[in-house]
Formats: structure tokens, sequence, C-alpha cells
């Protein structure tokens, strides 16, 4: 619906998903669905674009068949090569060529100016968000198949582009940099992104000043992190099964699933610094959240030790 909005040259333009739904909720979303209907109608590029949409949402046999029929109306719509990629890649190694392949297609085939017009706020722009979708895919690829230089690389590159960090890549990049050692620049990042409520931003700082011998602004972290999201420590300490993929997006803030996140985030870094996650349970213990001295049955393969949740 968005893009249909960005594609009325008279229309407003919205550089906020926020108030974008504001808008629709105020009396605009039926008029607003039949320009798409009746643009989607008359351009196969839109229609491809809604397809690839679709197939998203969809297992892995559909999404192909989407994305091949959305391929057939536009051969350049990014999304749909993308899907097809992932469904059809017989390998990570292949995957990441593709990718690649693709992103460089697509640079030309949009050309200097059209980003120029974004003037650094991409996601402005609408038509340039399957570019950035991509982009985190192949970010997200390179990291999970050690090529971390080359993620590292992409993930500044996107918030170059989306200044405004939209898609919560700065989260991811701090995540990186600390597993890393990026001392630095983890600070650099978390100092100009965190906007004060996220859980996952707010263990990152326990860990980061843990990693420059700040145990006192550690203690001060550790609070707002609690506070935040207690369930975070379970992943951090190693207690509990191995937790499910979470979507950093689709999250409740204060939830079991953020603290997921947070260790599909944050947990490599943590467990490079077994020192921070000594100081950690330590605290945890005194604090009366952690049992620090639970029941043994003499055979070594006692239960973790339970993690107490205050709200």
């Amino acid at each position: 619906m968005l893009r249909q909005a960005w594609l009325d040259p008279d229309g407003r333009r919205f550089t906020d998903d926020v108030v974008f739904t504001d808008w629709l909720d105020g009396g605009n979303e039926a008029a607003l669905l039949a320009a798409r209907e009746a643009t989607i109608a008359a351009d196969p590029r839109e229609r491809a674009q809604d397809l690839a949409f679709e197939a998203y949402e969809l297992p892995a046999t559909r999404a192909l068949a989407a994305a091949k029929r959305a391929l057939k109306l536009d051969p350049a719509c990014l999304d749909a090569q993308a899907i097809k990629a992932y469904v059809t890649s017989g390998d990570t190694a292949a995957l990441i060529a593709t990718i690649e392949d693709m992103m460089a297609a697509a640079e030309l085939v949009y050309g200097p100016d059209f980003f120029a017009d974004a003037a650094g706020d991409y996601w402005s722009l609408v038509p340039a968000r399957p570019y950035l979708r991509t982009a985190r895919q192949l970010a997200e690829l390179l990291w999970d198949s050690g090529y971390r230089m080359d993620a590292v690389a992409w993930y500044e590159y996107l918030l170059e582009l989306d200044p405004e960090d939209h898609s919560g890549n700065a989260a991811l990049l701090v995540g990186h940099y600390l597993a890393m050692g990026e001392v630095q620049r983890a600070w650099d990042v978390i100092e100009q992104y965190d906007p004060g409520d996220s859980a996952l931003l707010a263990w990152a700082w326990v860990l980061l000043y843990l990693m420059v011998d700040d145990e006192d602004s550690a203690r001060t972290a550790l609070d707002r992190a609690l506070a935040l999201n207690p369930y975070a420590a379970t992943g951090i300490l190693g207690l509990g099964d191995e937790p499910p993929r979470e979507t950093l997006p689709f999250v409740a803030a204060g939830s079991q699933a953020e603290a997921n996140v947070c260790d599909q985030v944050l947990g490599e870094a943590w467990d490079r610094a077994p020192y921070a996650q000594d100081w950690l349970e330590d605290v945890m213990v005194a604090l009366g959240l952690l049992d620090g001295d639970p029941d043994d049955d003499g055979d070594g393969n006692s239960p973790p030790p339970p993690l107490r949740i205050v709200n």
C-alpha cells in the first residue's frame, strides 16, 4: 500500500511507516486500495511486485511458483529474484554468489540518479526497498558463512543508505562488532542508535562496559537491561534449551521471544567474554534472581540452576 502511495505523483510522501498507517486509519485506506488494484491490473511490474510480496508469506514450493510468475512479468523484480535464489540454490556459497550478482545487476538497472534522489535516506524511496531487503539478506548470509568483514561492510553500507535505521541494522552491527572485539566501533554505533527502550541494546551496553573494565557502569546498565527484558539473562548464561530463531520486528517488548533475539544477536559476543558471563552470574545470584547453590543429585547431570524472574 505504501508503494501505491509513492506512485501517485501528487500524493503525500511518507518517510515513516507509522505515520502512513495513521493516515490509512484516517479514512484513506479504501481509496488507496482501489487505486492499488487498478495499478496492478494495468502495470505488469506492479503485479510482479505484489506476487513477490505474497511469496514471502508462502511455503517454499508455492513461494517459488509465485516468484516465477512474478519474473515472467518483470525479470528485474529483485524480491522475486531473491526468493527464487533462496529456494533453488544448492548451497550457501551458490546462494551468496547469486545474490551478489543480483545486487550488481540491480544497481545498474536503478542507475546512479535513482539513488541520488533519496539524498541518503533510501527508506523514503519506496521502490528502493527491495534493494535494501536483499542487501540485508546478503549481509546475514555472509555473516553466518564466516565472511565477517564482508558482512560488516554491508551492514555499515545499509546504515549509510538508511541512516534512520528503519530495518534495525544497527543492533545487528553492534552484536557483530562485539563478537569481533571491535569495542570502539560498537560503542560508536550503540551511542548513536540506542533509543533508550531497546532490550537488545541494553544488554549490549552491559557487555560493552565489562569489556572496558567499567563494572560500576555495567551494574547500572544491568538494572536497565533487567527492567526491559530479564529473560535475556537465561540465554546469555547458557541456561535452558536452544531458543528458536525469532524475527526482530515481530516480537513483543519484554517477551521471551525478544529475549531469544537478544541471544541470537549477542550470544556469541557474550560467549567470547566468559569473564563477563561470570560477572553476570555473580550479580544475578547476589540479587536473588539465580540460585547459586542448586541441589546436586551427585551424578553430574543435574539440571541448570533456575532463573527467578522478578516482575
